[in-house]
């Protein structure tokens, strides 16, 4: 399978300070990736994470009147996370 080439023709000026920079720059050189690409890869995840995060879900009206139904009923108690939670964990606050 070949593998095609963007061309990358678009530019993008940031200003950051030298310690936010330096940061990126070290998690970039550890990935084994440049500067650019590392910036590139973390911007376009979160972009899309936030598109996706606003994406409307629409399903047919028997979905939605099941959900409807399922959510309209009283809540039931689940005994092993009740218990869970009150246990003393090291790791719960």
């Amino acid at each position: 399978m070949a593998v095609v080439a963007l061309r990358k023709s678009e530019t993008i000026n940031l200003r950051i300070d030298a310690g936010t920079r330096e940061v990126i720059a070290r998690a970039a050189e550890i990935s084994g990736k440049s500067l650019t690409a590392f910036m590139t890869e973390a911007a376009f995840a979160t972009a899309q994470k936030e598109l996706l995060d606003q994406r409307f879900i629409g399903v047919d009206a028997t979905v939605f009147d099941a959900v409807e139904d399922l959510l309209g009923e009283p809540a039931q108690v689940n005994e092993k996370l009740s218990a869970l939670l009150k246990s003393n964990r090291e790791w719960l606050d």
